[in-house]
């Protein structure tokens, strides 16, 4: 029976994407959207979580990569741009979030069925759950999870077990939904927990194994739908 759902945050609850275009747009001569979409596919996705894993994180190694990828010389001071505009976009979408149109209803309906929510993200976790609570004036969670308080990175099984013991949920409990397979799926699989991929850009399914999950949805409607199912089925 699932009691329990590791809900994921940028990209699934919240649209930091929107955020990032406007804030990379014109660097290196690209639209916001060109560059993010070089970022997160070219390097972030196909060399990033194929290759270093453990640099999943690491900014300015990624903008090495960028320029590698691009044919260009490394230039520190663009680098140094790039990173800064990253962390503003940050900023603004604590200060102002937009949240995707599925998200509120979701988490809702998920509340409905009286299932446990807990945020799990990499970073800033705590300020992304309250800047949710006021702007919607209610507070999903029942745990908030982030790498510094776990003391894992979210691409590690590790970060999902001790998750998993701080809420006091078994892993055939609980449903871990997301939209990066790295960090949502597979440390989640790993775990022993069921998953849940959302799959918001249409990208194609991930070559490795443990990286693809058990359910595949192009909006948090289906995944709520999923877990009622789910629910049903595991009873």
């Amino acid at each position: 029976m699932i009691t329990t759902v590791f809900m994921d945050y940028d990209g699934t609850l919240h649209d930091f994407d929107s955020v990032l275009h406007r804030s990379l747009d014109g660097v290196l001569g690209f639209s916001g959207e060109d560059l993010l979409r070089i970022w997160i596919f070219d390097i972030h996705r196909g060399i990033v979580h194929t290759r270093h894993k453990e640099r999943h994180d690491d900014m300015m190694f990624h903008c090495e990569l960028l320029f590698r990828h691009l044919g260009r010389p490394f230039d520190r001071e663009t680098a140094d741009l790039i990173c800064r505009r990253f962390e503003e976009a940050g900023q603004r979408a604590r200060d102002d979030p937009i949240y995707f149109t599925d998200a509120i209803p979701a988490l809702e309906e998920i509340g409905r069925m009286g299932l446990r929510i807990c945020l799990s993200t990499g970073t800033f976790a705590e300020g992304k759950a309250e800047t949710l609570t006021r702007t919607t004036g209610k507070n999903y969670f029942e745990h908030v999870f982030s790498e510094p308080s776990i003391g894992y990175f979210k691409t590690e099984p590790e970060y999902y077990r001790i998750a998993l013991d701080r809420a006091g949920s078994r892993p055939g409990e609980t449903v871990s939904v997301g939209d990066t397979p790295l960090s949502d799926i597979r440390p989640a699989k790993l775990a022993g927990i069921g998953t849940i991929w959302l799959n918001r850009r249409g990208e194609p399914a991930p070559s490795s194994e443990d990286q693809k999950a058990d359910h595949e949805v192009k909006d948090l409607s289906h995944a709520a739908e999923i877990i009622r199912e789910w629910r049903v089925q595991k009873r």
